[in-house]
């Protein structure tokens, strides 16, 4: 793995908080969320809300990457092969 740069504390918390709202909406989109009784308006407003914060999370998740790639020069094509890893706040490459 090639090491891009060393991320800004800011950019793991951006990060983090992106893939929080992910797990977050992920949660909240299973079949069982709700209560079985919950009336069905409450549950499809529910579930509507919960496709949209799931929708928002991937868009923020996308920005980053993006955003990342196009500060250190990655082309779009390699963006797959970018990684964080947290422990160093290092910002690699598979190569």
């Amino acid at each position: 793995m090639k090491t891009l740069a060393v991320l800004t504390r800011d950019d793991i918390r951006s990060l983090e908080i992106a893939i929080n709202k992910t797990t977050c909406a992920q949660q909240a989109l299973r079949a069982n969320a709700i209560p079985a009784n919950a009336p069905k308006t409450a549950a499809d407003r529910f579930f509507r809300e919960a496709i949209f914060a799931y929708a928002d999370a991937q868009y923020l998740q996308g920005y980053f990457w993006r955003d990342l790639a196009r500060r250190y020069g990655v082309e779009q094509k390699y963006m797959d092969r970018l990684h964080v890893d947290f422990n160093t706040n290092k910002l690699l490459m598979n190569e």
